[in-house]
């Protein structure tokens, strides 16, 4: 999308209040459309130099325009209003609002470089400000934990909001969010997915591996409530990781496995998630007579987790621990959570277990363990292509 000033036309204003009032005309060359940007009261509003008697729609977003000290978030927010401003111009170019016209009103909810409270504070001001502006749905913003704050607000007052990169569980909380959507899978999506192999496959019980933080929390009770409509019986489920790397892992699986569900699903992320596989694969709980299903791509974290596991049992094999030495690992459960989280959970568990002995990933690993992620690249699907091929046009610096 080629964007360019229009007949070169511009109007600035300065109120009693000393506010500025400015707008020019912007020309989309691919859409052969001129709109108008007006910068009023902190915010920018983007709508058709021609609306003829159509009925103004205002959309509101919400994203942190000046936060650019994380280059992630930049790229997230930049692009990503370049894709909402391109969705707008087609939805008017095309008419596909019969009798209406959207209006993009943009407010910045980070904008200035803040920290603490008074991010928070800006952040509210700024969803507050785009609701009195009686904006008819919201997008924003990048981060879940502010999108949280601007999304109370919107489901209390019934106005639509959605998101394209924020991600907490939480969000899909309908009690507090009923009004909040978002176009970003997240891994409540992969909990449908696992549910529905587990049903296909006549399994008619299974187990619950959770990580005693909020993700697994959260996605623990999001299986307990979704197994139960599909028919299928939760056996057990059992917290572990609460003390974080130096957790006794060994003693939650074991609980888990006595229940004798033989179906587990894995409700836990990063080194909480590689550390359970990988005590429960030398525990020789991952076996024909197992089945383990977890959420995301873990494959490579897996292996170094495995890795790591097998150089510490090499260790140990040819020096074997005296008593004081494993005494002295166990002794690090309960430490407090900065030095905990130093400790790397596969050597720690390495150097606890009883059980001495090298696990061989592909033969551990070569059956009864799904992973289920969802797929991000549809590359080869005309609609998708059609779409990047417009996104890749896009300035978004506009």
């Amino acid at each position: 999308m080629l964007i360019s000033p229009a007949f070169g036309h511009s109007h600035t204003t300065q109120k009693p209040n000393g506010k500025t009032h400015s707008s020019y005309l912007q020309y989309d060359a691919s859409n052969n459309f001129t709109f108008v940007v007006t910068h009023r009261n902190g915010s920018t509003f983007v709508s058709p130099f021609v609306t003829g008697n159509l009925t103004e729609l205002k959309v509101g977003v919400l994203l942190p325009f000046h936060q650019t000290d994380n280059n992630s978030t930049m790229q997230i927010t930049l692009s990503g209003a370049s894709a909402i401003r391109m969705a707008a111009t087609e939805i008017n170019v095309r008419q596909l609002i019969p009798g209406a016209y959207i209006t993009l009103v943009e407010k910045d909810s980070y904008p200035k470089e803040v920290e603490g409270q008074a991010a928070i504070t800006q952040a509210v001001f700024s969803a507050v400000s785009l609701i009195q502006e009686g904006v008819i749905g919201l997008i924003g913003d990048i981060s879940s934990s502010w999108t949280s704050l601007s999304a109370l607000m919107t489901s209390t007052l019934q106005i639509p909001q959605c998101s394209f990169s924020a991600v907490a569980t939480s969000l899909s909380d309908k009690t507090q969010y009923g009004y909040f959507f978002r176009t970003i899978p997240t891994d409540l999506l992969y909990v449908d997915a696992a549910l529905s192999f587990i049903t296909s496959q006549g399994w008619p019980m299974i187990g619950i591996l959770y990580s005693g933080d909020d993700f697994g929390q959260q996605l623990s009770e999001n299986i307990i409530m979704k197994a139960r409509m599909r028919g299928i019986i939760v056996k057990t489920y059992q917290s572990f990781y609460e003390d974080g790397p130096t957790s006794n892992i060994q003693q939650s699986i074991n609980a888990l496995m006595r229940s004798d569900a033989r179906v587990i699903l894995v409700a836990a992320e990063g080194k909480a998630l590689t550390a359970a596989l990988t005590v429960a694969a030398n525990s020789g709980y991952i076996s024909d007579s197992s089945v383990w299903l977890m959420f995301g791509e873990a494959t490579v974290p897996l292996i170094d987790s495995i890795d790591r596991f097998n150089r510490v049992i090499a260790q140990r094999i040819r020096a074997p621990d005296s008593i004081q030495t494993v005494v002295r690992y166990a002794g690090l459960t309960g430490l407090n959570q900065k030095t905990s989280q130093a400790v790397d959970p596969a050597e720690y568990a390495a150097r606890v277990t009883t059980y001495i002995r090298p696990i061989d990933f592909n033969t551990t690993f070569s059956g009864g363990v799904f992973m289920f992620r969802s797929r991000m690249d549809l590359t080869g699907y005309s609609p998708f292509d059609e779409f990047m091929e417009k996104w890749s046009r896009l300035d978004p610096k506009m």
